[in-house]
C-alpha cells in the first residue's frame, strides 16, 4: 500500500539535486510501443539526498504538441509516485477533481500546455497524486518544456554538457529521428 506524501516532502524531493551522468542523452533508448503513435524514453537517476527518481519522456508522433515529461519518485517502499508532469496540448479536457468537488472556479481547461503537480490534498481525498494541473505559458513545445522541466525538478547537467551525444529523440541504433 502506498503512503501519502506530504506537500513539504514533495517540495523537498523536487528541490533535491539530481545530477545527470555525462552520457545522459545516450542512456535514453527508444522504447517502441506496439500499435501506438508515441515514442517513450526513460531512465533512472539518484538524487544527492539518496532518493531514486525515474524520468519519463513521451511524445506523440502524430501530434508533436502532445507530450509528457514526468518525474517519479521510486520509493524505498517499492511504490512509484509521480511528483510532476509537464504536458503538452492534448485535445481532451482536464478537470481538477478536488476543485470541482469544492465548486471552485476554473476547475477545468482544454487544449492548453499544463503542469500536473503532486499534492497532499489529492492523495488524502483519494484522487491520483498528480491529478491537480495548472495551465502554463512557460513553454510552447517539447524542447522548451524540457528546458523548464530540467530546471523545475533540479536536474544538474554534467560539466561540459553532452554535446557529443544524440538528440533526445534520435534513434541510437539507426541514427535517425
Amino acid at each position: 500500500m502506498s503512503r501519502i506524501l506530504q506537500d513539504v516532502e514533495i517540495a523537498a524531493l523536487l528541490a533535491e539535486r539530481k545530477p545527470l551522468p555525462a552520457n545522459w542523452r545516450a542512456r535514453l533508448s527508444v522504447k517502441a510501443k506496439a500499435n501506438q503513435a508515441f515514442r517513450q524514453r526513460e531512465f533512472d537517476v539518484k538524487g544527492d539526498g539518496g532518493h531514486e527518481f525515474r524520468i519519463i519522456l513521451r511524445r506523440n508522433e502524430l501530434n508533436l504538441l502532445d507530450f509528457s515529461l514526468v518525474l517519479k519518485l521510486v520509493d524505498a517502499d517499492g511504490m512509484d509516485y509521480i511528483l510532476v508532469r509537464f504536458n503538452g496540448r492534448h485535445p481532451s479536457q482536464h478537470t481538477n477533481k478536488w476543485e470541482k468537488l469544492k465548486k471552485l472556479p476554473n476547475a477545468a481547461f482544454r487544449n492548453r500546455f499544463h503542469i500536473h503537480r503532486a499534492t497532499e490534498r489529492y492523495q488524502v481525498d483519494g484522487f491520483e497524486i498528480d491529478g491537480y494541473a495548472e495551465p502554463t505559458d512557460n513553454y510552447d513545445s517539447f524542447e522548451s518544456a524540457l528546458e523548464e522541466f530540467v530546471a523545475y525538478v533540479t536536474m544538474v547537467l554534467p560539466a561540459g554538457g553532452d554535446s557529443a551525444g544524440p538528440t533526445l529523440w534520435e534513434d541510437q541504433e539507426e541514427g535517425k529521428p
